[in-house]
């Protein structure tokens, strides 16, 4: 952590202590990089008649890592061939003829602030390369994976515009959170950064997930022996910096030290930018409409951001652990992925943050982009997965100047490939330059003073016209209503994390699972249980199994509290032991097992046995992680 805060250490001839040099000098490379805000605004030019140039004040980047499929999202295909339309159904939404798929029901009640564009392709299947086209609007030079970012990257939108129309004043111009993405190798995906600009221009980097309890950013608070004032006079700090990289070699890490410094001085200082990180203080019922999860608090601290000024923002999808992959890559399980986690997460999450930037007058000048990589193959795969797919995607974009309720393009009945007004990276980087008032042809230099034009493409000017009304088509077919969820499953479904449940009372939930030696129902509807006893009762579950997912815990949920000392257990046949932390406490009603990370990880199936004398059980999951008491207090498991 930058410490700008500190009188000790030894001192160089300039009294800067060296240690501090050193921490300036390498807050790049910590992930924490400040971009030095120094060009002007660009005069606006002409917009042929859109009235949008320059409209979006703010941007909020929605970066959905790992490529979601289109196909079960923004353009289904209800009519395609069996083998690639997939299990989910459209549903009509507030704008007639605009149909989105029956996973995103909040989104559908604001399709008419959507302008979804069903025909971006680009011939590119690789995370990393995808990645850096979605990111910058420039396709990189390579077609590859696993090489990690350079220096000779195009710049992220954010860079450019810490480039060409910086902050002032202690706010960031360009903040990206809640991860860094890389590949599961961990190779750092290019074309999160300033690439050419140089390091200076990087985001400032936000990589604690901010619905963790311990959630906070450290290196904004102001110690309570240090006033505003003190801050402010310590500023003279700055004009040693230059003397200390005299010492040093005089590379682009040491010049950039310089910018780094100020506007950690800047944000340290600055009222606004520590208020807005400050999520403790908001309160507990409008963090609940986000989701409390990692990307519904992302989204409330991205609209808590741009309101103090902060220019654009980049929300990536993260991954719930560094190894594990908990992105949008849905190579299996596309289906049980799409529905139980990935997309209700992001339905409210999204359709919150529009309500809110409308309500405050916000979204006629914040640009909110869904990008990702990819779109995945219409053809389903052994694994019930789609696979990557770069022909074709579906890119969609709300407010900051752009018209809803219309539908750009358009792909053939496969969603394989667009059959009507294609369009690349190219052109959706170059409509959001047009929309925050850059012109896609004005240029940048590299450090080297080479000039490169921001975009090579040209704005969609039809969709910022107006000029895409959706075809009006017959309305989907009425999904049937799902079964009612127990609070046990709400509690799961809300926490936005990998899970496998087993509800008594719900045939769809209890078909998963081949149950042996477990008592008959009893009860009503979600609320049955059923008895264990002396003898082993088995559970095994039916679909295929992905053992590279997380399964941390067995969550067993009883109908009265009871202790655990006589619980017998063991998974894929082999005995699991109890903590004697758990097998001491009191009784209780939701108990969470660990599960021993070898007994998974070396199986393709997932069974379990149990013997509980007197127990009956209500439901039961295995999850990635422990359950935090929030998540049991609020739906009282």
């Amino acid at each position: 952590m930058l410490d700008v805060l500190s009188q000790g250490g030894m001192k160089l001839c300039d009294r800067v202590s060296r240690r501090t040099a050193l921490q300036v000098g390498s807050i790049g490379t910590m992930g924490l990089g400040l971009p030095q805000l120094l060009a002007s605004k660009a005069a606006a030019k002409n917009d042929d008649g859109s009235g949008t140039f320059g409209r979006a004040k703010r941007v909020i980047l929605l970066f959905m890592w790992g490529g979601p499929a289109h196909q079960d999202t923004w353009d289904l295909k209800p009519d395609g061939p069996v083998e690639m339309k997939g299990e989910f159904q459209p549903i009509s939404t507030n704008v007639p003829g605009i149909h989105i798929s029956e996973h995103f029901p909040h989104l559908a009640k604001h399709a008419d602030k959507l302008a979804i564009i069903r025909s971006v392709g680009q011939e590119d299947n690789n995370h990393s390369t995808g990645a850096h086209a979605g990111l910058t609007g420039r396709r990189h030079e390579l077609k590859a994976e696993n090489f990690g970012a350079r220096d000779t990257d195009f710049p992220h939108f954010g860079s450019v515009l810490s480039n060409r129309r910086p902050n002032q004043g202690g706010v960031p111009t360009f903040v990206a959170l809640p991860d860094i993405i890389a590949t599961t190798a961990g190779k750092v995906t290019p074309g999160q950064g300033g690439g050419i600009l140089g390091r200076k221009y990087d985001p400032f980097h936000i990589t604690d997930h901010p619905d963790e309890p311990d959630y906070s950013i450290a290196a904004l608070k102001l110690p309570s022996s240090i006033t505003n004032r003190r801050m402010h006079d310590r500023r003279n700090l700055l004009s040693k910096i230059d003397d200390v990289a005299r010492l040093a070699d005089r590379s682009d890490e040491v010049y950039a030290m310089n910018a780094f410094y100020q506007q950690a001085l800047d944000m340290v200082i600055s009222p606004a930018a520590r208020d807005a990180f400050q999520l403790d203080k908001v309160a507990e019922e409008e963090r609940w409409r986000y989701g409390w999860h990692t990307f519904g608090q992302s989204l409330l601290l991205a609209r808590r951001l741009v309101e103090t000024g902060v220019q654009l923002v980049t929300v990536y999808w993260h991954r719930e652990k560094p190894t594990i992959d908990s992105s949008w890559d849905t190579h299996s399980w596309n289906f049980q992925e799409m529905k139980n986690r990935l997309m209700p997460s992001v339905d409210r999450s999204i359709a919150t943050l529009l309500e809110d930037l409308e309500a405050k007058g916000l979204l006629d000048e914040t640009l909110v982009v869904w990008n990702s990589e990819f779109g995945r193959t219409p053809k389903i795969n052994a694994r019930a997965g789609r696979d990557h797919w770069g022909p074709c995607n579906s890119i969609v974009m709300a407010g900051g100047g752009v018209p809803g309720g219309q539908v750009f393009g358009a792909s053939d009945k496969a969603a394989a490939y667009p059959t009507r007004d294609k369009v690349t990276q190219d052109n959706i980087a170059a409509t959001i330059y047009h929309l925050l008032g850059l012109d896609p042809e004005s240029l940048i230099h590299d450090r080297l003073g080479r000039p490169h034009p921001i975009a090579l493409g040209d704005p969609m000017m039809k969709l910022l016209r107006d000029e895409c009304p959706p075809e009006q088509a017959v309305a989907p077919t009425k999904v049937p209503a799902a079964t009612p969820m127990s609070d046990f499953r709400r509690m799961l479904f809300e926490r936005a994390r990998r899970y496998l449940v087993c509800e008594f009372g719900n045939a769809e939930s209890e078909k998963e699972w081949t149950l042996t030696g477990w008592g008959e129902p009893v009860g009503n509807g979600t609320n049955q249980s059923r008895a264990l006893g002396d003898k082993a009762a088995t559970a095994q579950f039916v679909p295929y199994f992905f053992n590279h997912f997380d399964y941390g815990y067995l969550v067993i949920r009883l109908d009265k509290p009871q202790k655990l000392d006589e619980l017998k257990l063991s998974i894929n046949g082999k005995p699991v032991p109890l903590p004697e932390d758990l097998t001491n406490a009191a009784p209780q009603r939701l108990w969470q097992i660990p599960i021993p990370p070898a007994i998974v990880k070396s199986s393709t199936t997932f069974s379990f046995a149990v013997t509980a004398p007197n127990w009956n059980v209500t439901d039961f999951a295995v999850c990635g992680d422990h359950i935090r008491e929030q998540f049991v207090a609020r739906y009282e498991v």
